[in-house]
C-alpha cells in the first residue's frame, strides 16, 4: 500500500544535492512531497519537480522577508502552506534540520500530522548559543516540546548526546543515519606503489572542515615522506581567500585548489577515480559548529578510498581506527602528518582500509538500506 511523506525544508537544495538525492528520491512504500522556502535552481530540482508535487511556501516580499530575517511565515503564507499540505494529505511530515523546524512550526501545529525533525550538526552545536541564547529558547518552545513532534532523529550518538544535553526529552529521540547512494561511487582501484601518492579533500571551505590544520600537517608530512604526495582540496566557502593565502605563504608547490564541482558529475566521480587516499580531518569550530557525518567521508569509502579523519562528532560512529580509516584528534597537526605519511608509504595499508571501508559503506551505511529503516520510523508514527 503505498503511503504519503511530505518533506518540508527551507532551501530545496540546501547543504549539497547528495541530501536531497539521498532523502527524497530514495523510497519503497512512501510517495513524497516537498515543501520549501528557497528556490534554487538546477537539474536535481526539474527532475524532481517533474515527478513529485513541490511547493514553495513564501509569496511576496514581505513573506520572503519574514521567513529570512525572522523565522516566521505571514498569515497569509502559512494559511497557503496548510492548505497545500492538506491536499497532499501525507501520513507524516519529515522536517529537514532544526532551525527550518522553528519556521514549519506553527502550522504544523494546526494540522495534526505526526512529525518528525532531522538534525544535523550546526542546528545542535552552533545555532542554540546564537541571538543570546535565544536559538536554544526557539528550539526548545517550538521544536522540542512542540506536542505535534512525534520524533526527532539524531545521526549519531554525539548527537543525540548534544540534543538531550540541549533539554530534548529523550523519548522522542531515535538514532538514525540517512545513508549515502553507495553503488554510485563503487569503481575499480588498484592499490600500488605510485610515484606519485594522491590526497583528496571534498568539502565546503569552512572552519570546522579543518582545512588549516590539513596545510599545516601535509607541509610536515612532504619534509618527512619518502615518496611524492600531492593534495587536491576541492570546493567552495567564505573561507576560500584564507586558505589560498595559507598555502602561498607556505610555498607549497603541491598543495592544488579546485572549486565546486557538481554532485555525481563525471568530474566529481573521476577525483575519487584519481585519489589515492581521502582525508577530512574535521573539528568544533569556534562557534561550537560541529559536523554531524559527512557525506563526502562514506561516498569515498563506497569508492574503495581510506581515508584519514578525526575523533569528532559522528565521524567515529562510521570509521573504524585501523579498520576502516585512520583517526586523528582535532587539530593535531602531528598525528595528522603521521596518518599521511604511513598510508603514502604503504600500498597495502590502503588496501586494507579502502576494501574494508567499501565494504562497510556498502553494507551498513547504503541509503537503500538505511530507507528500510527510515520507512519503519514513519509507520511507527503514523501507526501504520
Amino acid at each position: 500500500m503505498q503511503r504519503h511523506v511530505t518533506h518540508l525544508l527551507r532551501t530545496f537544495l540546501h547543504a549539497s544535492t547528495s541530501f536531497v538525492s539521498n532523502q527524497i528520491l530514495h523510497y519503497d512504500r512512501y510517495q513524497p512531497s516537498v515543501g520549501f522556502t528557497d528556490k534554487l535552481e538546477s537539474d536535481l530540482y526539474q527532475a524532481i519537480a517533474s515527478r513529485y508535487p513541490v511547493y514553495q511556501a513564501p509569496h511576496g516580499l514581505l513573506g520572503k522577508f519574514l521567513c529570512s530575517r525572522f523565522l516566521e511565515f505571514s498569515p497569509s503564507d502559512e494559511r497557503k502552506l496548510i492548505q497545500w499540505v492538506q491536499v497532499m494529505a501525507p501520513d507524516v511530515i519529515h522536517v529537514h534540520f532544526g532551525v527550518e523546524a522553528i519556521l514549519f512550526s506553527k502550522a504544523i501545529r494546526k494540522l495534526n500530522i505526526p512529525a518528525v525533525v532531522s538534525f544535523y550538526g550546526h542546528d545542535c552545536t552552533s545555532f542554540p548559543a546564537k541571538y543570546q541564547g535565544l536559538g536554544l529558547t526557539m528550539l526548545k518552545r517550538s521544536v522540542f516540546f512542540n506536542p505535534a513532534i512525534k520524533m526527532i532523529l539524531a545521526m549519531s550518538p554525539d548527537m543525540r548526546a548534544d540534543l538531550i544535553a540541549l533539554g530534548c526529552p529523550e523519548e522522542k529521540i531515535r538514532l538514525h543515519y540517512f545513508g549515502t547512494d553507495a553503488s554510485q561511487f563503487v569503481m575499480d582501484r588498484s592499490y600500488t606503489n605510485k610515484d606519485v601518492i594522491n590526497f583528496l579533500i571534498i568539502s565546503h571551505l569552512e572552519e570546522k572542515k579543518g582545512h588549516r590544520y590539513l596545510i599545516d600537517a601535509f607541509n610536515k608530512a612532504t619534509v618527512l615522506s619518502t615518496r611524492k604526495i600531492q593534495l587536491y582540496m576541492v570546493g567552495n566557502g567564505k573561507l576560500e581567500q584564507e586558505i589560498r593565502e595559507q598555502i602561498a605563504s607556505t610555498g607549497a608547490k603541491n598543495i592544488f585548489m579546485q572549486g565546486f564541482v557538481a554532485y555525481r558529475s563525471k568530474e566529481h566521480l573521476g577525483l575519487f577515480k584519481s585519489a589515492d587516499v581521502f582525508v577530512h580531518p574535521s573539528i568544533t569550530a569556534k562557534n561550537g559548529n560541529k559536523e554531524g557525518i559527512p557525506g563526502s567521508i562514506i561516498e569515498a569509502m563506497s569508492a574503495g578510498l581510506p581515508v584519514i579523519s578525526t575523533n569528532h562528532a559522528g565521524i567515529p560512529y562510521v570509521i573504524t581506527h585501523e579498520k576502516t580509516g585512520l583517526l586523528v584528534n582535532e587539530r593535531d597537526t602531528d598525528q595528522l602528518a603521521a596518518a599521511i605519511l604511513r598510508l603514502a608509504a604503504s600500498a597495502d595499508l590502503r588496501r586494507s582500509l579502502g576494501t574494508a571501508a567499501r565494504l562497510y559503506a556498502q553494507d551498513e551505511l547504503d541509503v537503500d538500506k538505511k530507507l528500510l529503516e527510515r520507512e519503519m520510523l514513519y509507520d511507527e508514527l503514523s501507526g501504520f
